[in-house]
């Protein structure tokens, strides 16, 4: 489950890739092209949401930038919070309804897939949890169960770091102003179905995706069942309710992102 591609160095990548990528596919039209660059620019802002400060303080900076032992530790807390939603959600049974719906959902291609897609250890198809993940709010002691599963050499998930990630993940999850750490703000999340969703800073978000397919020439293929497909992963939020009962279950507000 040791992922070697961590997961914040897959979002600077990103933020330096973008334009280049614009430029270099043909294949995505105008539309596609504010997608990256906005998500781009939420990255950026999540790069900025990190507290430098407090990083320092816990070791977890090299030369004020985020050190490979803080990529490495979050990696870890990246797996055992995945593990620890399958184990309290059925987020499984849910991705195998879309997999095996004759709607004919489509998931991402590798290339394609966002750092949250590609760091994703749920093994899932459709669905990925979405927080960007900030271990410098851990206390010395929970940073150290990190590094003890980074160092052995052994399973990244385990009970202790599986039970500390459960007392914890509230705060981590939490996107704030590194000047207020109480900030009860909204984050603006990418546009998802026609939307920019503002989502409470301290919810757990899930992502659904639902891609587009395009032919050899970079033009959308038509989907006869566009709208049912969107019209029944909007059921799964509000009829089935399942941000409410991901909610109850753990205890913290959970919004689900419909691509």
């Amino acid at each position: 489950m040791r992922k070697a591609v961590l997961f914040t160095c897959s979002m600077i990548s990103l933020l330096i890739a973008a334009e280049g990528y614009l430029v270099r596919n043909s294949r995505i039209d105008d539309e596609n092209r504010q997608n990256i660059r906005r998500e781009a620019k939420m990255n950026q802002e999540y790069m900025e949401r990190y507290n430098y400060e407090l990083g320092k303080e816990k070791g977890l900076l090299e030369e004020e930038r985020l050190s490979r032992y803080y990529l490495e530790l979050q990696s870890v807390y990246r797996a055992n919070l995945d593990a620890y939603l399958m184990e309290m959600l059925d987020v499984e049974d849910l991705d195998k309804e879309l997999v095996n719906s004759s709607l004919g959902f489509v998931c991402h291609a590798a290339e394609d897939q966002n750092p949250y897609e590609k760091e994703s250890t749920m093994g899932l198809t459709h669905i990925y949890q979405r927080n960007n993940l900030y271990i410098e709010y851990l206390s010395e002691e929970q940073l150290s169960i990190l590094r003890q599963s980074s160092e052995s050499g052994k399973a990244l998930v385990t009970n202790e770091v599986k039970d500390m990630v459960k007392h914890t993940f509230r705060e981590v999850v939490r996107v704030r102003n590194p000047g207020d750490w109480e900030d009860k703000s909204e984050f603006l999340y990418p546009e998802a179905v026609g939307r920019k969703p503002k989502i409470p800073n301290h919810a757990l978000v899930l992502e659904i995706t639902n891609s587009v397919e395009y032919d050899s020439l970079g033009k959308l293929l038509p989907d006869r069942y566009r709208r049912e497909k969107y019209e029944y992963l909007e059921r799964i939020k509000k009829e089935k309710e399942k941000e409410k009962e991901y909610s109850q279950i753990l205890g913290t507000e959970v919004y689900i992102l419909i691509e």
